[in-house]
């Protein structure tokens, strides 16, 4: 059973941060909902543009799971010096990816799109998108860490503030941008893109404003420096490269998922873009769990409380099992319902639902790799590990099958996707070994330099 600490721990820190994942979530919810408006090439276009930002919204969160390690270990050490190195050495390492994946949105979207899709109308739809989404990269990153920094200052709460800012400002500027309204141009896609990367730049700037009072509040020691330590620059790769390595794989593997939809043609791909919201809410409902996980078993592994630590994973486990069996149910039930928000056709909505309870078979062992295999299992530094995993699951399994399943069996989307989803339980069962076995608990913290 969970002890008061634990539960008191688990409602500061998971609480607040699911309500900011699933606001996030909501984001792209209210972009489908009002694009469903306008059919299923614009459905299909935002889908798949919205899959190459999500190579770099996985590789960044990649980058922020490091610092996040770091900073949940040195603070557990009460090491300032570490932990404002923990901050801005990842950060500095975010800077360059973020310039790199611009680069590409602004200068060759269509290029890339064209990866995705033969259909020329969707990748017209999806190139467009993509290249006002990229304006959201930047404080997207700058957002992710300084949250990342609030909730290991015990502060969770506060990036739910600027969560809620930025849900009220995209929805608002949607409805003003997509279709048009009063003196404001008719957008459509291009629409969506510009209110959400709008809504990100005032999300971030509220949660700065925020940080920088609470920073002064509680007198942190968060100061930019060029110069790290070996012993710590040497850590810090040793943790950054396979986790980094192993997302941004992971993260082309379901790049590679999105290449298959979109071949079957527009109408199962726009079925599939419908699950996708829905998909990112119910992991946004235990998002905050898998952060929870990776700051409170850190925070034990850091004071040297194997045994805390171990007991703490026990009950991460439990509560993800409990609630990914919960979520899946509820997703089952609601899905008829969900379907009739969008205008396609019939079929569509038909395919849509399909492929939602094909989701919800797969999601408990999904929500499980993130909890325990992106939280508890990484607290303790052990990323090479997870990144074979990683690389296993999907490239091993889950690409082959899916290749296998559209191209040589030519199954349905639903098929296809519960096919290749499969790759979780082998992911699942991985990780449950590496769990079992305990070689994850590791002090990862080393001495800083004054």
């Amino acid at each position: 059973m969970m002890n008061k600490d634990f539960k008191r721990q688990l409602k500061e820190i998971a609480l607040p941060v699911t309500i900011q994942c699933l606001m996030q979530s909501s984001l792209s919810l209210i972009d489908q909902i009002m694009i469903g408006s306008l059919g299923s090439e614009s459905i299909a276009g935002i889908g798949l543009a919205g899959k190459f930002t999500s190579l770099y919204s996985v590789t960044l969160a990649a980058v922020v799971t490091v610092a996040g390690i770091l900073i949940a270990q040195y603070r557990g050490a009460k090491d300032d010096k570490g932990v404002s190195d923990s901050f801005f050495f990842p950060f500095y390492f975010a800077l360059i990816l973020t310039a790199i994946f611009s680069v590409f949105s602004v200068c060759a979207p269509k290029a890339i799109m064209a990866i995705y899709s033969n259909d020329a109308s969707t990748i017209e739809k999806a190139a467009v998108y993509l290249k006002w989404r990229s304006a959201e990269y930047l404080p997207s990153a700058v957002t992710l860490f300084v949250s990342t920094m609030l909730r290991n200052m015990n502060k969770a709460k506060l990036p739910a503030v600027a969560g809620v800012a930025a849900i009220i400002s995209n929805t608002v500027l949607n409805c003003l941008l997509i279709f048009g309204i009063g003196i404001f141009p008719r957008l459509e896609a291009a629409g969506a893109a510009l209110a959400t990367s709008l809504s990100r730049c005032l999300e971030m700037a509220i949660v700065l404003v925020l940080f920088i009072k609470e920073k002064k509040a509680q007198d942190v020691y968060l100061k930019p420096a060029l110069h790290f330590s070996k012993e710590f620059i040497k850590k810090a790769f040793e943790i950054l490269v396979p986790i980094l390595i192993g997302e941004f794989l992971w993260s082309l593997g379901e790049n590679m998922y999105a290449v298959i939809y979109g071949h079957l043609g527009t109408e199962p791909c726009a079925a599939m873009t419908l699950m996708y919201p829905i998909q990112g809410i119910a992991n946004g409902a235990l998002c905050g769990v898998s952060s929870a996980a990776g700051i409170i078993t850190g925070n034990s592994l850091g004071a040297n409380d194997e045994e805390k630590a171990w007991r703490q994973a026990l009950d991460f486990v439990r509560l993800t099992v409990i609630s990914g069996i919960a979520i899946g149910v509820i997703v089952c039930v609601l899905s008829p319902f969900y379907v009739k928000l969008f205008n396609v056709a019939p079929e569509t909505r038909v395919v849509t639902v399909k492929i939602l309870i094909a989701f919800a078979l797969v999601f408990t062992a999904k929500v499980f790799n993130m909890v325990v295999g992106g939280g508890v299992l990484q607290s303790g530094g052990q990323t090479k590990f997870m990144t074979a995993v990683n690389i296993i699951g999907t490239w091993g399994f889950g690409v082959p099958l899916g290749f296998v399943s559209a191209y040589v069996f030519r199954l349905p989307i639903w098929w296809v996707y519960f096919i290749l989803s499969l790759e979780e339980y082998v992911r699942l069962i991985i990780s449950v070994w590496l769990l079992r076995s305990r070689k994850w608990m590791r002090n990862v913290t080393v001495k800083t330099e004054e």
